[in-house]
């Protein structure tokens, strides 16, 4: 199946005209989506951007689910305008940008590129609701306050974008922002620690320094300084994006611990830029048992420690060390 990449539905969308206004506000101006034929890319009287999916009549129908952002109404008849005049009657769940701000639209669209993908062109009841129920969830992560830095997630964005084999990297993300390891594959374990103050001192809680029986951790460090003309966290994400675009769901990964991440601030903390040449120079990796940490037996009672470590006696490991250390750690290191 061909993939529609986010820019051809943007191109699509913008290439829809506005439909006459009918009865219970159903009426759509649509065009088929490229590669899911069955499928509509739509355009309501609000001017506001709409996926079809085709479904079934069902006499079982979910109530709408309504958010600040975002619509989906159930197998819902609708008549749709295609180009050149032509109507259609249908029954279609339709998934639509709620917003007032046409600024979100291009979003909206780029989010649900990967997804069409992965649905295919006849997706099953199931398979909806699964997608639905991840868009209702990044939506809704996009009204609550950041998890993390913007500096932060620009220091792992900056792994995953210069990594090897970033699909894998991807797939290894923290599955929410809260996780006190960020890379996890198995025994593999990676954190990533930036400085904005070209110092590699950092901060950790104890179990990011203390492996569990069988596992290893490896410490990112690297240097994360704003500058006015540096790599912007939205294009990192663009960036990204067409990274791993031959991977669909982990397109869809991607974005929804991306956004979860930045939460209700994701709009001004796209255009925030940071040093790229200062961060690739800067990156190093160390094997946590080499970094200096509270020693000695800790009493039971004894729960969450937190610290500061400065790295700078600490001997950085060798790209070959790390490459040799395991899959995930191979594949987090840069593209030679």
């Amino acid at each position: 199946m061909k993939q529609p990449a986010s820019t051809s539905l943007i191109d699509l969308f913008e290439s829809l005209v506005l439909p006459l206004e009918r009865p219970a506000n159903r009426s759509l101006s649509a065009v088929p989506v490229p590669g899911a034929e069955t499928h509509r890319l739509g355009k309501d009287a609000s001017g506001a951007p709409c996926l079809l999916l085709r479904q079934l009549p069902s006499s079982h129908v979910a109530p709408p689910t309504r958010l600040q952002n975002l619509m989906v109404t159930y197998c819902t008849p609708c008549v749709v305008a295609q180009p050149g005049g032509m109507q259609e009657d249908g029954v279609f769940t339709i998934i639509k940008c709620s917003s007032s701000d046409p600024s979100l639209f291009q979003h909206f669209l780029r989010i649900l590129s990967p997804i069409v993908v992965t649905l295919g062109p006849a997706p099953s009841g199931a398979a909806v609701r699964r997608a639905i129920s991840g868009l209702v969830d990044l939506f809704q992560a996009l009204t609550t306050p950041a998890k993390k830095s913007v500096q932060g997630l620009w220091a792992e964005l900056l792994l995953i974008r210069y990594a090897s084999n970033p699909l894998e990297v991807v797939a290894a993300w923290h599955g929410t922002p809260q996780e006190h390891i960020d890379f996890v594959s198995g025994g593999e374990r990676l954190e990533v620690k930036s400085s904005s103050t070209r110092e590699r001192v950092h901060h950790f809680s104890l179990a990011q320094l203390v492996p569990p029986t069988g596992t290893r951790i490896v410490i990112v460090s690297v240097f994360v300084e704003a500058v006015g003309g540096g790599l912007s966290l939205r294009r990192l994400c663009d960036e990204i994006r067409t990274a791993i675009a031959s991977d669909p769901v982990m397109v869809t990964r991607f974005d929804s611990i991306f956004y979860a991440t930045l939460g209700a601030g994701w709009s001004d903390a796209m255009d925030e830029c940071f040093d790229l040449e200062l961060a690739r120079e800067s990156l190093l990796f160390f094997d946590s048992e080499r970094i200096p940490k509270p020693d000695g037996p800790i009493p039971s009672a004894v729960r969450n420690i937190r610290f500061t470590s400065d790295l700078s006696s600490a001997r950085p490991l060798a790209l070959d060390e790390v490459i040799s250390a395991g899959r995930l750690f191979a594949a987090s290191t840069p593209a030679r």
